[in-house]
């Protein structure tokens, strides 16, 4: 039904198709996740977390802390971050994404260069 469109994309070098994770390429280095720290592979700390999360009777994310409330891991875990890097406050928010949308939101205003 749209290989006149898929085609298109093809000559254009636009086509993009999902591979397959081969976590058998330790030396490779991933620029293109969400795992900005390297964590996902620390099994020791998965298996704190998975430890935290059973303390706490939840096990993933609902909805925004707007919508399904504020959690008491939330607020641990700005605590850690401040103690952690000296920082007046924290706040912990879901995905980069979402933090620059709070950021642009809050702090541009009219006339404002960004």
């Amino acid at each position: 039904m749209f290989e006149r469109e898929l085609a298109a994309l093809k000559r254009a070098g636009r086509f993009r198709e999902r591979r397959m994770f081969h976590a058998d390429h330790p030396e490779a280095i991933d620029l293109a996740s969400n795992d900005y720290l390297g964590l996902a592979h620390k099994k020791r700390l998965f298996k704190r977390a998975v430890q935290s999360l059973k303390s706490y009777g939840c096990y993933g994310p609902k909805a925004s802390q707007l919508v399904s409330g504020y959690h008491p891991i939330h607020a641990e875990f700005e605590r850690f971050l401040t103690r952690t890097h000296r920082f007046e406050s924290a706040l912990v928010i879901g995905s980069g994404f979402l933090g620059n949308l709070a950021l642009f939101e809050t702090l541009v205003r009219r006339n404002d260069t960004l």
